[in-house]
């Protein structure tokens, strides 16, 4: 059993139990430990944001591509919403950048949630497996179906549709739950080898 010689698997390795103590109760050494983690990502972001800059603003210029003097202009328009007399210049460039997102958005959310779904529902019905893809989607959605009153095979279908939406959600959470065990086990691996050197 040798512990490790190398700096960075020391700091890698006190900064995970730093974080791990908050499961005892929330402590000093945590607290130190999650404004170091606010701090490095603070920082992380401000020089991504300077490199973005530098490549998307100030190198497009200095090359004579004049096209880029719009979005920097639209970026400082920005900053005007901390001066009281211009603040209303601001709302330009955010009026942009929220009908942007929003047309972005919605081109995005009714390919992959509205006509990829009705792609994927497109099988053919010679399996158990599709056969259950397709019942349980058309029971789910009977379950959303509020103009009819859920009675006789509409409300048979509902409560089956409800059913499936709990196997869903229970998986998920099972997912969820599995995925975070995997995470644990990977830092106790990282501490008890690399760090402790007690696995090999």
């Amino acid at each position: 059993m040798t512990m490790s010689n190398d700096l960075s698997v020391w700091i890698a390795a006190l900064v995970t139990i730093g974080l791990i103590s908050f499961v005892f109760k929330e402590n000093l050494y945590y607290r130190i430990v999650e404004s170091l983690y606010v701090g490095v990502s603070a920082g992380h972001a401000i020089v991504l944001g300077w490199g973005n800059i530098r490549n998307l603003a100030v190198r497009p210029l200095g090359e004579g591509n004049l096209a880029v003097i719009i979005p920097i202009a639209l970026g400082l328009m920005l900053f005007t919403r901390y001066f009281q007399k211009w603040s209303r210049v601001s709302r330009i460039p955010m009026g942009f950048l929220m009908g942007l997102g929003a047309g972005l958005s919605m081109r995005g959310l009714v390919g992959s949630q509205i006509v990829n779904q009705i792609k994927a529902c497109y099988l053919p019905l010679n399996s158990m497996n599709n056969i259950l893809i397709i019942a349980g989607t058309f029971a789910v959605l009977s379950y959303f179906f509020f103009t009819v009153e859920h009675q006789g095979f509409v409300g048979k279908s509902a409560q089956i549709g409800r059913y499936f939406m709990m196997l869903c959600f229970g998986a998920a959470y099972g997912s969820t739950v599995t995925g975070r065990i995997s995470l644990f086990v990977g830092r106790l691996q990282f501490l008890l080898g690399d760090w402790l050197g007690i696995l090999q």
